[in-house]
């Protein structure tokens, strides 16, 4: 097959004859000859500008060419043009012993294209570290990098800082509009849930960045300065409105916001206090973090956490103490699972100290123990009302820890179907631990009753609860006046058509008829089976109602803090001033692929972790 050929006058346009002056026609720079230009195009040399526009299938055809003529095994070409693809797959009848398409010279062009991609592949590679964990590109320019990438090997080009501002960046940032769009394309079934993530910067500038989560993952949105409109409820209301209709009304389902505080506690308040077709909740990981706190007020805890926390640290910090340790209790360690909450550690860490309580006090009685060591820690041990308080502490916050531990490692970050029975279970929980006698955890259940009740639930909710297969058929659903309003407001608000129709299927799902008489079954329920997979594979005889179960149960109820977004990017964008326009633009294309590349290894990460 012949190989296209390719005109280097079509890239660029003759501007001074006598000087032979040559301007890019990808992005305008000059330089001195048409030769110079291939070196621009192809990236090739470090004493000639880079073009930073140019495709990247033209930049690899240019530095093709040029290491061909650099080899010495260049073939022959017409004057100012090359050939774009691999000469050496001509065809046969063609003259053989002619320069050019000898074995030799066509070995050289296979190794060159071997070399490109190897090279190409390469370059991704460190753009998308330096991109995704938001490393100053500079660094790529200093000496300690390049040779950090000579003593790996591999004798590639490595990138300077010019490219990966420019066409790298230009690469990167194509690819991640190519990712965004597939993302976005699934709002249409699955709907998106839009998280709010507000910080003070250190100045006390009020920032906020928002990301739209649903099944296919996370994708970035923007990030903005609300300091100017802070305590304007009436401006931030108009704010998110605009954010819901640049994301589409159709698509967004529910807002969840990052705190209950500030601005953001008072414009969950008035957009809650709406009759819109959006709902509003708060982190479902913030809820149980502000449960722990009023329950720690209503039950005063006092300083045993802190006491708690220094035995641990008394014997893990101390290679003796814990050799002891070992000793006595078979070589087993006081460990802490890991938890990407930082304010259930403590209550880890309590729960590892009373399992280990027995270990302890062995220690602490056994003769190899100095007795002038640690006395403070061993008074603690022995001391049995410390205990008693540990003990009622774990009965009233552990079933929490542990709810939010199981949504945390969830198989996905689908909640909306599950937290009715979760919270009803960790209320349960609670009870159990008390002997079911009320008046010792009555006020537990209103601490979480009442976080409910202002910042998590929203209708949502009960429809998940109701269209959640595995809850519905069982012999413990309940249908209460909660859940049917739930339901109601949902189907009015996210089904903008066929809610007639919906209606009627509902019915037919109700009492287990037509498609649902078999997949009602236990064996149909069984647990194994999500609720979405359910929908869709059980329930396409009615149309409407599965395409509205699906977009109910595809919700999440966990905020943005789970992400742990880099907060030092978007100040610099936001916060920076007297930038130029191609600055700032430069800038945001620089966020929008650090944010969505860590948004996608993180969805990546968070599916290797379970």
């Amino acid at each position: 097959m012949s190989a296209t050929v390719i005109d280097i006058h079509e890239h660029g346009i003759r501007v001074d004859k006598k000087k032979s002056r040559v301007k890019c026609n990808h992005c305008g720079k000059e330089m001195n000859s048409f030769n110079r230009l291939k070196y621009h195009l192809g990236a090739v040399g470090t004493d000639v500008t880079h073009c930073d526009q140019v495709s990247l299938t033209l930049r690899e055809t240019f530095r093709t060419m040029l290491i061909e003529e650099k080899s010495g095994h260049t073939t022959p070409k017409r004057v100012g043009k090359f050939q774009m693809g691999n000469s050496h797959k001509r065809r046969k009848s063609e003259d053989s012993s002619s320069e050019g398409v000898s074995p030799e010279n066509g070995n050289v062009a296979v190794e060159a294209d071997k070399q490109n991609l190897l090279s190409n592949k390469a370059h991704k590679c460190i753009g998308r570290f330096f991109y995704e964990h938001c490393v100053d590109l500079s660094a790529v320019d200093s000496p300690c990098f390049k040779e950090m990438m000579m003593a790996v090997g591999g004798g590639q080009k490595i990138p300077d800082s010019h490219d990966l501002n420019g066409w790298m960046l230009q690469e990167a940032l194509k690819e991640a509009h190519v990712y965004v769009k597939k993302i976005k394309d699934s709002w249409k079934i699955t709907g998106c849930s839009i998280l709010l993530d507000a910080w003070i910067d250190p100045k006390g500038h009020d920032l906020v960045a928002f990301v739209a989560d649903c099944p296919a993952g996370p994708v970035y949105l923007k990030s903005i300065d609300v300091s100017v409109i802070k305590n304007d409820i009436t401006a931030l209301l108009s704010l998110v409105n605009g954010l819901v209709e640049e994301v589409g009304v159709r698509n967004v389902t529910q807002i969840i916001a990052c705190s209950t505080s500030d601005w953001v506690g008072e414009l969950g308040k008035l957009f809650s206090g709406h009759d819109r077709e959006v709902f509003w909740s708060v982190s479902l990981s913030h809820c149980f973090e502000l449960m722990l706190v009023n329950i720690r007020k209503t039950r005063s805890f006092g300083d045993i956490l802190d006491k708690v926390n220094t035995i641990w640290e008394f014997i893990n910090n101390n290679p003796s103490v814990l050799k002891i340790f070992r000793d006595h209790s078979h070589g087993k360690d006081i460990t802490v699972s890991s938890s990407e909450f930082e304010f259930v550690r403590p209550y880890l860490i309590l729960k590892s100290i009373f399992k280990a309580k027995k270990y302890l006090a062995a220690m602490f009685a056994s003769s190899d123990w100095n007795k002038e060591e640690g006395v403070a820690i061993s008074n603690l041990v022995n001391d049995s009302s410390f205990w008693e308080t540990v003990e009622n502490i774990l009965n009233c916050t552990y079933p929490l820890i542990h709810g939010l531990l199981l949504f945390s490692n969830a198989d996905n970050n689908q909640h909306v179907g599950y937290i009715y029975d979760t919270l009803d279970g960790i209320k349960e929980s609670i009870a159990e631990k008390f002997n079911h006698e009320k008046q010792h955890y009555i006020t537990l259940w209103d601490v979480i009753d009442d976080v409910w009740n202002k910042h998590l639930h929203n209708p949502l909710h009960a429809a998940g609860y109701y269209l959640n297969p595995t809850s519905f058929y069982s012999t413990d659903f309940h249908l209460d006046p909660e859940v049917s309003s739930g339901l109601t407001h949902s189907l009015v608000h996210v089904a903008k058509e066929g809610q007639i129709k919906i209606a009627a299927q509902l019915d037919r799902y109700r009492l287990g008829k037509d498609c649902f008489n078999e997949a009602s079954q236990p064996d149909q329920i069984s647990g194994i089976i999500s609720p979405i997979d359910w929908w869709t594979e059980k329930a396409s005889q009615h149309p409407e109602l599965q395409s509205f179960a699906i977009k109910i149960l595809s919700q999440t109820c966990e905020g943005a803090s789970r992400y742990k977004l880099k907060r030092s990017l978007a100040e610099k964008l936001l916060l920076t001033e007297g930038m130029s326009h191609c600055e700032r633009k430069h800038l945001e294309e620089l966020a929008f692929v650090h944010y969505n590349l860590h948004l996608q290894s993180c969805k990546a990460k968070l599916s290797e972790e379970r």
